[in-house]
């Protein structure tokens, strides 16, 4: 496996941005564009921060709000790394949410000429590859004026990075790579077609870990693993182009006039069908669900690109480059869909931080292709080229992590406690609700949010989307990972292990400090539900007859709340339904029998390994 940094930055962004709510909109000027520059001016003026706006990227509307991204000047020149980022919601209120980074003592120093800069940067990167210029500019890096010289380097695959050249004496003083990478490191008059795809990977349709790749030998797999699907929307070129996904900055591509994908995994036509497809598939998805501008546009992929055992998304170009070094990235559909979650997050935020930010783009990445093809194993097929042991996979989205303890500064790892975050929402809500919160907080956020803004996000887009039915399954995960904690006294019902392999019990622990000696039941059920039901349950969860029995009969499901304000319930989820989602409840009462307070729901699901 080949380990290549995300992101190289002299100094780390703020994690958790400021932001100016306001209640209503109105008289922050007429039209759109207007309103959102008064918007941000006065989010500058709030925080006693200096500067002027221009607009960077005009995002449009999501599902909820209007949204436009700036770059805040300061001396005529933009800062580095800071958005400020301006979402009207329908409502009629507003979020501004940025850096907002003190410049006070900065002086624009530029002694060095563009020329020299460039001649800096390109020797800076002579031994990667062919380098040209995109651009270069004048901006600050803190309170440090450089020249940002933007290239396209063309090397072992094609990739862009940003070369930092200090205005004043000429020092290289940083760079930053804009790949972002999976490993620890319609119109009309469009054609049907046909193809063969692993759908998502080997491993995870025979749940079979002993698979390798033998040199992309076609004997290496059976043949149940491949799947005759519908090519949508072709171009009619002969060429894998559509209008939400193209190959075209592919080699060799594959040419049928026929309309006829078909191949085996070894030759590199084979990624080319499998990128076409499921980049496509996810897009329609997402359209089907309401997120009809989330990259609504046709995404560009360069299979098989790089002979490095990586892939990337460049925030330069726009272009995912999928590389060849063991399995071939390409052949595994969780990697396919992990690079265009980059691409989604890029689109809808309008930039990508560093830092926590960038983190929680590995966590997108990773929950979009688990929660696609619903397994909480990400890359299992990949994985089989550079992991030991009985289990291969290059994540998983279900595993312990908690925030802030288990951060460590590496973005893939950080990644998991995102992504775990965004799994027990799944588990609890249900996938398509999930997904469209996740995706409507992703495009509120803005390239300075960090973890916890992010779970405050993830609150207001359930609000406006679904207002608050939601919200205590959201509030449970959040608080389960250290995000958002709860008041103390609250309810709570979690269990130790929310992932228990399939015929190992787990526990629940109920917390209810402030009624010690009371009365609880628990109930489960396969569904959730956003409103309270009445008698005799007053649950938000569906109770039906096929979890009443499971309900009715572990152990502890029944009891009174101890002295120290807690109790613990042991539950074994019945193989007939292992690997789907159990959503758990708790009441308390008092002596009477009266429902005292619920806890917000929990959820849980098997795994086989």
């Amino acid at each position: 496996m080949i380990l290549i940094p995300l992101l190289l930055f002299p100094a780390p962004l703020p994690q958790e941005p400021a932001q100016l709510h306001v209640l209503s909109a109105q008289g922050f000027g007429v039209d759109r564009m207007s309103r959102a520059e008064a918007l941000g001016r006065a989010f500058l003026a709030e925080h006693g921060r200096r500067g002027e706006l221009r607009l960077r990227r005009d995002l449009g509307w999501s599902r909820t709000a209007d949204r436009l991204l700036f770059d805040r000047l300061v001396d005529g020149y933009p800062l580095r790394g800071e958005d400020v980022k301006v979402v009207m919601f329908r409502d009629g209120s507003a979020i501004v949410e940025g850096a907002a980074r003190s410049m006070a003592g900065a002086r624009a120093v530029v002694a060095v000429p563009e020329e020299a800069a460039v001649g800096t940067a390109l020797a800076a990167v002579a031994a990667d590859g062919a380098a040209s210029v995109v651009r270069a500019r004048l901006a600050w890096e803190g309170r440090r004026l450089v020249w940002e010289v933007r290239l396209l380097i063309d090397g072992d695959g094609t990739w862009s990075e940003d070369l930092l050249v200090d205005a004043a004496d000429g020092a290289l003083v940083g760079r930053r790579d804009l790949r972002l990478f999976c490993l620890g490191g319609g119109p009309g008059g469009r054609a049907t077609g046909s193809g063969q795809v692993f759908d998502p990977n080997p491993v995870q349709t025979l749940d079979d870990h002993n698979l390798r790749d033998q040199n992309d030998s076609n004997g290496a797999v059976p043949a149940s693993t491949y799947f005759q699907v519908t090519l949508l929307d072709l171009a009619g070129t002969g060429y894998l182009d559509g209008p939400w996904a193209s190959t075209s900055p592919t080699s060799n591509r594959a040419y049928e006039p026929s309309g006829q994908f078909i191949y085996q995994r070894n030759p590199d036509q084979f990624e080319e069908v499998m990128c076409y497809y499921h980049v496509d598939g996810f897009q329609r998805y997402l359209q089907s669900i309401g997120q009809t501008n989330a990259n609504r546009r046709q995404q560009k992929m360069d299979v098989n690109g790089t002979t490095v055992d990586n892939s990337w998304y460049d925030m330069g170009t726009r272009i995912i480059t999928y590389g060849s070094g063991g399995v071939d990235d390409a052949e595994d559909a969780d990697i396919i869909i992990h690079e265009y979650g980059h691409a989604l997050h890029h689109d809808v935020q309008g930039s990508i931080g560093g830092g926590q930010n960038g983190a929680m783009s590995e966590g997108y990445g990773d929950y979009f292709a688990a929660s696609f093809y619903d397994d909480a194993l990400v890359g299992e097929w990949d994985a089989t080229s550079y992991t030991w042991g009985s289990i291969h996979y290059l994540r998983r989205v279900d595993g312990d992590k908690h925030y802030p303890g288990d951060l460590n500064g590496w973005v893939h790892d950080d990644g998991e406690i995102w992504s775990a975050a965004l799994w027990d929402i799944r588990m609890a809500v249900g996938r398509e609700i999930a997904d469209n919160i996740i995706v409507e907080a992703m495009s509120l956020q803005s390239g300075n949010s960090g973890m916890v803004s992010g779970a405050n996000w993830l609150l207001t887009a359930e609000q406006q989307l679904y207002g608050g039915a939601w919200r205590p399954y959201l509030e449970w995960a959040l608080d389960r990972r250290g995000f958002l904690p709860l008041p103390s006294g609250t309810v709570v019902l979690s269990p130790q292990d929310s992932s228990p392999i399939s015929g190992t019990a787990t526990t629940l622990v109920l917390t209810a400090a402030n009624h010690a000696g009371k009365g609880y039941k628990i109930l489960a059920s396969r569904q959730p539900g956003p409103n309270p039901l009445g008698p005799p349950w007053n649950v938000t969860i569906h109770v039906g007859l096929d979890l009443l029995s499971l309900s009715l009969a572990q152990p502890g499901f029944v009891g009174t709340i101890g002295g120290t304000g807690t109790a613990g319930a042991t539950v074994l989820i019945p193989a007939s339904i292992e690997q789907k989602p159990v959503v758990f409840q708790a009441g308390v009462f008092d002596a009477a029998g009266n429902l005292v307070e619920l806890s917000k729901p929990c959820a849980i699901r098997t795994g086989i390994h």
